[in-house]
């Protein structure tokens, strides 16, 4: 009998999740907001989440992860103004849409759970209407749970 190991069947350890956002942009809601969406989505999985204001670097906005074995950064906004060439996977245009983020921390952290709804998603548009594509997790399509208890 083999066995698949998914990351979350493995001890992460301590799992951070950390948001850096300009200050002087007033990004801090739109922070605040994501941590909310990424509490309830990721209830119980994920140790912490750290909100970085930067009053040094205009229009920064990125998120990272963190657990005891590994550090990366998973989204950073492009800047328009700048000569760095900003082609690295993280880079992208605008600001994630909350599903566009938990599917990226999902896919990074937890590759085997069931995001319910968002699974049917590939395709997301950023808020500024960018587009952003996701490899979704090979995941069994499941009938939502929360929906079929409102029922």
């Amino acid at each position: 009998m083999t066995s698949t190991a998914y990351i979350s069947d493995i001890d992460l350890g301590h799992v951070k999740v950390s948001i850096e956002y300009c200050n002087k942009c007033k990004w801090q809601n739109r922070a605040v907001w994501y941590m909310q969406e990424l509490l309830m989505t990721f209830d119980g999985k994920i140790n912490e989440i750290s909100l970085l204001p930067n009053n040094d670097k205009p229009g920064t906005f990125s998120v990272s992860l963190k657990t005891d074995k590994s550090n990366k950064i998973i989204y950073k906004k492009r800047m328009k103004k700048t000569k760095d060439k900003q082609d690295e996977p993280w880079f992208y245009d605008g600001f994630p849409d909350s599903k566009f983020l938990k599917v990226l921390i999902r896919n990074e952290l937890f590759p085997g759970d069931d995001l319910g709804h968002l699974d049917r998603y590939q395709n997301f548009t950023l808020n500024d209407g960018a587009t952003g594509k996701v490899e979704a997790a090979p995941i069994e399509p499941v009938e939502c749970k929360d929906c079929q208890v409102e029922q």
